[in-house]
């Protein structure tokens, strides 16, 4: 690989059109398919290291969502109890509650840990009951 065919790399990683990498390298359209062909896994990859930077960058990951969805609800509850009931129908609140707690539950059946608990089966085969946070 030489350093047109690296540039070559980072520029389709980067999601560049062939036509302008093809301005941009002084290369023939045709050739620069088949080192896409060529290169298919390198760009791949370039392109999922991008994106899982990204995401670390902007920490779009199941703790920082459930850390989210906590600290909104804890101002619903804030909100519910400073309320004034006889102004304000709240029945909203409740509705996005119910809401965020349904999303909490779903995160939390999502993660578990190894209990150290082990039961047999009906098969007699010895199994690891799971323990989930929405079980702590």
């Amino acid at each position: 690989m030489d350093a047109k065919q690296r540039e070559f790399i980072l520029l389709r990683a980067d999601g560049l059109s062939y036509d302008k990498i093809a301005l941009k390298l002084k290369t023939a359209k045709s050739t620069l398919i088949q080192w896409s062909k060529l290169f298919e896994e390198d760009i791949k990859e370039l392109q999922f290291h991008a994106m899982a930077e990204l995401k670390e960058v902007y920490s779009w990951n199941l703790k920082s969502k459930y850390e989210t969805l906590l600290k909104q609800l804890q101002k619903i509850d804030d909100a519910i109890l400073e309320a004034d009931l006889s102004a304000t129908q709240i029945k909203d609140l409740f509705t996005i509650k119910q809401n965020l707690v349904y999303q909490l539950e779903s995160l939390e059946k999502k993660v578990s840990i190894k209990s150290n608990v082990v039961t047999t089966n009906i098969l007699g085969q010895k199994e690891d009951i799971p323990m989930r946070l929405n079980e702590v």
